[in-house]
Order: C-alpha cells, then structure tokens, then sequence
C-alpha cells in the first residue's frame, strides 16, 4: 500500500516520544515519592513493651517501610507520617515533625522527616518474632496469613500473585506498610476469633491495597496453631 512505509516511521516516532513522556513522569514520580524518609526515636515506654522496644531505639521509616517497628506501633502513627513523607505538615505544627503513641498506650516517640540526599526507596528486611506466650490469646491460638490474589499492573514493593507470607498485629513481616496500614483492622478480627458478616468463610477476609494505579488485592487466612 502505498504510504505504509511513512505512516510505519510516524508511528514508531510517536510511540517513542509517548514512552519518552511516561518515563519522564515515572521518574518525576519516583524523585517525589522517595524523596524522604522519617526518623523515629522512641523518648517513652510507660512499662514494658511485649515487642521488645526500649527506650532511645531508633527507625527509619517511610509510608512502605516499617524497619522492624512493631506493627501497631507503626499502623498508629502511619496516618500523620504519610503526611510528612509527601512534603505536608500537621495543622497544629509549623514543622515535620510529630509526637505519637502506640494503641496500646505503652510506647512514645517522635517522628522527623528528613530528605535524602538522593530519592530512594528504602526497604529493610523485617525479622519475624515470636509473641506467643506472652499473655495474647488470640495469637496463642492463630496464625494469620497474607495472600496475594492479584496485582494491578506492578507493585512498587514487590507483592506478587501467589504470595503468601505469615503476620500479625504486632509483626509487618514481609507486608508493604501501606498494606498493612489498611489490613490491621482486620487482621484483629481474626486473630480475636471474629470474623466480617459478608464473608462466605469466617476464617477469610478479602480487601486491596490503597494504591488505586498498582492495586494489590489480596485474602487473609486464619488458620489454628
């Protein structure tokens, strides 16, 4: 046909300039989203912390990374913290900066947001622990688990269809924080022997993530010890 040749080299040059464009906006998403990180120091602990957190006990956090932070520690004090890693402030606060406490009312800290020296996306290996034993039944009796039904086009941190990964209301483990930000609520459920009227099965629930571009959907499974 006659032209095909031309209209074949516009077309190349027009996705090329469009896949240019989406990279440039990547990337300008990518400086933004990891631009900073925030540093947290425990100043309190009224008794003792069943995680095992002391006094003095430093972090770096951001809205995915919970660095070995107990999670309802971290789900606790996520809300504002995703305030300071996007670049906002507190109304009651001219400066990133905020005070914070565990649900349990036991643990104090103070959160600072720092910018690093060049944008990245922090992640730390969370190490499980072991909290049977410690005097919380629901956790003496069950296991919960995470498993990934499906990603929308690519998590950013890493969750995969299949996935599957043990957690609970004190251990993130291997869970994105605005993941587990979203599921605490439910992981309580179960683990207090509840269970979410519209579920066919009681030891299941089904959510999704926060993220409406990379959408993790994703079921929580009880199983007995």
């Amino acid at each position: 046909m006659p032209g095909t040749g031309h209209d074949d080299n516009f077309m190349n040059n027009l996705n090329e300039q469009n896949m240019e464009e989406v990279d440039d906006y990547l990337e300008k998403i990518r400086r933004e989203a990891y631009r900073y990180c925030e540093d947290v120091t425990i100043t309190d602990i009224n008794g003792t912390c069943p995680y095992g957190h002391t006094a003095g006990d430093t972090f770096t956090l951001t809205n995915m990374n919970s660095n070995n932070m107990c999670g309802s520690l971290y789900q606790a004090i996520h809300p504002n913290l995703v305030t300071l890693h996007y670049g906002g402030l507190l109304p009651w606060s001219g400066e990133p900066v905020f005070s914070g406490i565990c649900a349990e009312g036991r643990v104090k800290v103070e959160v600072k947001r720092r910018e690093l020296p060049k944008p990245t996306a922090l992640r730390t290996e969370n190490t499980f622990r072991d909290m049977t034993g410690k005097g919380f039944s629901g956790i003496d009796t069950y296991r919960v688990y995470l498993e990934t039904v499906s990603v929308a086009n690519k998590c950013t941190w890493g969750h995969c269809e299949g996935q599957r990964v043990e957690l609970d209301c004190f251990n993130v483990g291997k869970v994105c924080g605005f993941l587990y930000w979203e599921l605490y609520q439910y992981l309580n459920v179960l683990l207090s022997g509840g269970s979410m009227a519209w579920e066919a099965d009681p030891d299941s629930i089904h959510g999704c993530c926060p993220d409406p571009f990379n959408q993790v959907t994703y079921r929580l499974i009880r199983e007995k010890r």
